[in-house]
């Protein structure tokens, strides 16, 4: 028997006449297998570069609240420090909710010791200004738009409110104004304001929203104007009105009671604020258009005095018994 011998040149190659020595062991070449894991590292970029977005997209959005709230935060702190407050805005609304609208407290509110309701009228010079000062004691307050008739005996004031401008023959009015608990105007740079909720009115320097919010849950009045006084003192930030003319203000003093008052010649915004902290009013607001040639009001024993004109659409405020 032969045997048959075999050598390494002789080894028979399997796998057909397609096959290649650089061939995978699925027969997928090389150029094929890189086109594979080329397009799964064009997804895995894509993937990277969504993720790259949106992570900068939330760092952006994220970066942007903060600064927003940091700059309501700010605005905030600054209007706060802006004026001093003689008295919290909680105060205000818990005298609008129960104390008389003089805001004492107090069964006697007039220095004589009269406590009868109307309006008791003085005048004085402070600071070489002439100031007439209407003491309001035991009324309610309401906004009108047209004068009421005089002769009503229950009528014992009636003065302008907040100020406004005449646009495309439109009234519009300047800072915040609820007349009834419908919001007519939106505004609250200006720091002075008077609240009005079931005729108990209270006047505050703050250009928080409490007070506002406080006035709308009970459908009651409000309008800002420009604060003269706060704490006893000058709001010189507020003065943007020049010259001299005949100045009007709602005014509180230490003990709480409620005065109108006007100028009798024409004076600047810092003297007439001036005579009012020589008077002892701790809280100012402005009230515009100027001292009526001669203011009607009904003292406390009802009997009436002057007369009200006005030419221009002014918001009213009436003060009844």
């Amino acid at each position: 028997m032969t045997t048959e011998e075999k050598y390494d040149d002789e080894v028979t190659i399997i796998g057909g006449s397609e096959w290649k020595p650089e061939s995978g062991n699925d027969g997928t070449d090389e150029k094929s297998a890189a086109g594979g894991t080329g397009n799964v590292s064009d997804g895995q970029d894509r993937s990277r570069k969504s993720d790259r977005k949106w992570k900068i997209a939330a760092i952006v959005s994220a970066t942007t609240l903060i600064l927003l709230m940091v700059f309501l935060i700010g605005k905030h702190l600054y209007f706060k420090a802006q004026f001093p407050k003689s008295r919290p805005d909680r105060e205000i609304i818990a005298a609008l909710d129960g104390l008389p609208s003089d805001g004492s407290g107090n069964s006697q509110h007039y220095p004589s010791g009269t406590d009868a309701s109307g309006v008791r009228y003085s005048e004085t010079v402070s600071m070489g200004v002439t100031l007439r000062k209407y003491a309001l004691n035991g009324l309610k307050a309401h906004f009108a738009d047209t004068v009421p008739d005089l002769s009503d005996p229950s009528v014992y004031l009636v003065t302008r409110s907040a100020d406004y401008r005449i646009r495309n023959d439109r009234k519009i009015l300047i800072g915040d104004f609820i007349q009834d608990g419908e919001v007519l105007s939106s505004s609250n740079w200006r720091a002075g304001f008077m609240a009005i909720i079931d005729g108990n009115a209270q006047i505050g320097i703050s250009r928080g929203d409490r007070v506002r919010k406080q006035v709308l849950r009970h459908d009651g009045s409000f309008f800002r104007q420009l604060a003269i006084v706060s704490a006893g003192t000058r709001c010189d930030r507020q003065f943007i009105l020049k010259g001299k003319v005949t100045r009007c203000a709602y005014a509180r003093d230490e003990e709480g009671r409620l005065y109108f008052l006007e100028t009798a010649y024409p004076e600047t915004l810092y003297g007439f604020a001036d005579a009012l902290v020589e008077e002892g009013f701790i809280d100012a607001v402005y009230v515009t258009g100027g001292a009526q040639p001669d203011l009607f009001y009904r003292d406390t024993d009802g009997s009436a005095h002057g007369g009200y004109v006005d030419d221009k659409p002014h918001k009213l405020v009436v003060w009844t018994k």
